[in-house]
């Protein structure tokens, strides 16, 4: 065979996987033996059936020798295109559709929500400070709300200069025990705080967030910064276009002071400068992947954060660090510009010790953008009035945790009602996750194959695995999704928000919101702890996550409030 049509191990295991041919043993088989002897017969076809019990018959394997050549060389001539990682597929994941199918199934016989969630009505926050506000000690200061701090910068109480010199001297402080910070952007986060200060001086600010420091997880590109992903193979890596969430965090006038930490391609909390640490146990890793956003969050090193989630990236490092975060509904926040690992999962959510804070930071987070094809308007109203006794509260069969209980007690205290619900189904979900690993191993193809030797943290063999998965397995697994996320968003609509409940994968790939609240207090190993709950919703039902979540945290104020560190 000539060099055109000669064919590697590799390329010949692609192939067979994307006619949809046997097993993995079959295609190693067979891959094997055309890597000996450079060429494909229905003769080496039927040795490899043999071994992995398999028949054929003679033209199907006469049919299937035939046409590999054909796929083999359709496949290089693809793979001979780089194909950068901002380049989404042509397919979008759409899962509104499937919810309001649910919607519309269920509207009759239950309250599925408010339909002003699924209206185009624009946002709707209100927010004012107070204006005399006590003035505070800098490590009270640290960890004060948006609306305190904003409070004393409209009172010059305080400037934002001032305000992000704390934080950053906090950074490098801590840095070096926490080992959360990729890139400090000093110089930058001092002339937004400048121009913050100026246009206050002037009488033109811009919002609630104008002055207000935070950090953004370095997955958000912000040229001409570096943006690393977290893994060594990309660390110089400045990317071309600046991530639509961090345009609208510099629209609103907030001061980003750093590029913080994420596990090596969003997984973990082990980076290439070494593992994120929980501020709360420094012998412990922050969890991951947002992990330097939690991690700076919840010790006090920047007012809030944005993280992302796609199975727990959120959740999880909100969890171990004992903070609070919101994963929105999936398609409510434009992932343009933001490093994708799976195009139908990715969720750009904000980090924050106060729940009123999350509220502020999401509300200037949603909406479309042209750049991003999954995202939907959806109206959002803070604060939302409406009474705890009208609420009803799911209950899964999973146990809750101490805190999730006292928050219980205290809901049904208030007059909420308690239903039970089942999450359960029928659709594998775990089988479903495959989803992951191919969208993830698609978007980094080309750098994978140009370098499979290179570190890519906890990946390398998700990239390897994915390859085997045929495009018809894909595509079922996608219909059973289909039919998952409008079971689950049926079920959903039942209740108001469910409580406590082990669903992170389910709920990743349905994409409906969960809220980690930390509050109250625990006791692990002998010493005392914020608690942390978990709330989930049904579709665009943040604003109800958000409400509940600040009347638990308001009823059981978490203590202690912050970490103690020591350097």
């Amino acid at each position: 065979m000539n060099n055109s049509h000669s064919v590697s191990r590799r390329s010949l295991l692609q192939a067979l996987t994307g006619v949809g041919v046997g097993s993995l043993v079959f295609q190693r088989t067979l891959a094997a033996q055309v890597a000996e002897k450079g060429a494909i017969t229905a003769e080496m076809i039927r040795q490899a059936e043999w071994v992995a019990d398999l028949e054929l018959s003679d033209e199907e394997r006469e049919a299937i020798a035939k046409s590999l050549g054909g796929t083999l060389a359709s496949a290089a001539s693809i793979r001979k295109i780089a194909i950068d990682t901002d380049t989404a597929p042509a397919q979008v994941f759409r899962p509104d559709f499937f919810y309001e199918v649910a919607d519309a199934e269920t509207r009759d016989a239950q309250v599925v929500g408010d339909e002003a969630a699924k209206s185009l009505k624009p946002v709707q926050v209100a927010w004012s400070v107070n204006s005399s506000p006590r003035a505070m000690a800098e490590d009270e200061l640290a960890f004060a709300s948006i609306t305190e701090q904003a409070s004393l910068l409209a009172a010059k109480k305080i400037s934002s200069r001032e305000l992000t010199e704390l934080y950053l001297g906090r950074l490098k402080k801590f840095d070096p025990l926490l080992k959360c910070v990729v890139t400090l952007l000093e110089e930058h986060a001092l002339e937004l705080a400048a121009a913050s200060d100026q246009r206050r001086t002037e009488g033109r600010i811009r919002g609630v967030l104008d002055g207000i420091p935070w950090v953004a997880k370095d997955l958000i590109a912000m040229p001409p910064w570096k943006t690393t992903w977290g893994a060594e193979p990309f660390k110089d890596q400045v990317r071309p276009n600046t991530a639509t969430v961090a345009t609208r965090m510099q629209a609103e006038g907030a001061v980003v002071l750093a590029k913080v930490t994420l596990g090596a391609l969003a997984w973990g909390d082990e980076w290439f400068g070494g593992m994120t640490r929980n501020p709360w146990n420094t012998d412990q890793g922050s969890s991951g992947s947002s992990a330097g956003s939690a991690a700076s969050v919840a010790a006090g090193l920047a007012t809030f954060a944005l993280g992302s989630e796609t199975l727990g990236s959120i959740v999880s490092p909100c969890r171990r660090c004992r903070t609070s975060g919101l994963r929105p509904t999936f398609g409510r926040v434009s992932r343009f510009g933001c490093m994708p690992l799976a195009w139908s999962m990715d969720k750009i959510g904000p980090i924050a010790r106060h729940i009123d804070d999350l509220a502020l930071v999401f509300a200037s987070l949603i909406g479309t953008d042209g750049k991003d094809p999954s995202v939907v308007d959806r109206a959002f109203q803070w604060p939302l009035r409406r009474s705890l006794t009208d609420l009803t509260i799911g209950i899964t069969g999973d146990s809750l945790n101490a805190t999730e209980q006292a928050a219980l007690d205290f809901l049904k205290s208030a007059g909420a009602k308690i239903q039970s619900i089942d999450l359960a189904s029928e659709v594998p979900v775990d089988a479903l996750s495959l989803m992951l690993g191919v969208e993830a191993a698609a978007v980094f193809e080309s750098p994978f194959q140009a370098d499979r030797k290179a570190n890519y943290g906890l990946w390398s063999s998700t990239f390897r695995n994915a390859q085997f998965v045929t495009a018809i397995h894909f595509l079922q697994a996608n219909r059973l999704r289909g039919q998952l996320i409008t079971e689950t968003q049926r079920k959903l609509s039942a209740v108001d928000f469910v409580i406590g409940g082990n669903d992170l994968t389910l709920t990743n790939l349905t994409g409906h919101p969960s809220l980690v609240v930390h509050c109250g207090s625990e006791e692990v190993r002998g010493k005392t702890l914020p608690g942390v709950i978990k709330l989930t919703a049904a579709a665009y039902r943040e604003d109800i996550l958000l409400h509940v979540g600040k009347a638990i945290q308001t009823a059981l104020p978490p203590e202690p409030k912050s970490p103690v560190l020591t350097v």
